[in-house]
């Protein structure tokens, strides 16, 4: 391993800068991360709109063939276009709440990254203030 951050040769120096490159490196591949994600729920949408259509239409399809009639009372078309105007009503909510929820988790995050500082802090503190009375005891 290149350490390139410390000319220092001590296990602290070495393990940081590995540490910072890692971090470093993950930080990089973020952009590529969210594309390949972003492109395979896009790929996912349309490979089951696709399949919801095809079902459709073979549907139609065997209902023609076979002279099933297809036409609705103008009571059940209501009731499928108010069921599908719901659905899409659920699908915005649970949009909403799968977002305020990442954000939610993003904010315990930054919280905790905060935090981690002031818990470092003080455990160098706590570490400061006990070597003195090791070092009287050894």
């Amino acid at each position: 391993m290149e350490n390139t951050k410390s000319n220092q040769k001590d296990i602290y120096s070495i393990w940081k800068d590995g540490v910072n490159t890692y971090y470093a490196n993950l930080e990089k591949s973020i952009p590529q991360f969210h594309q390949a994600i972003t492109n395979l729920y896009q790929e996912y949408v349309e490979a089951w709109n696709n399949v919801a259509i095809s079902f459709i239409d073979i549907q139609k399809e065997y209902a023609t063939k076979a002279g099933i009639k297809s036409n609705l009372p103008e009571a059940t078309i209501k009731v499928l276009n108010d069921s599908a105007e719901e659905l899409n009503k659920t699908l915005g909510i649970q949009n909403k709440v799968s977002i305020a929820s990442l954000d939610a988790v993003k904010q315990n995050i930054r919280s905790l990254n905060d935090h981690s500082n002031a818990f470092a802090d003080l455990n160098k503190s706590i570490a400061h203030s006990m070597i003195p009375s090791i070092a009287l005891k050894s």
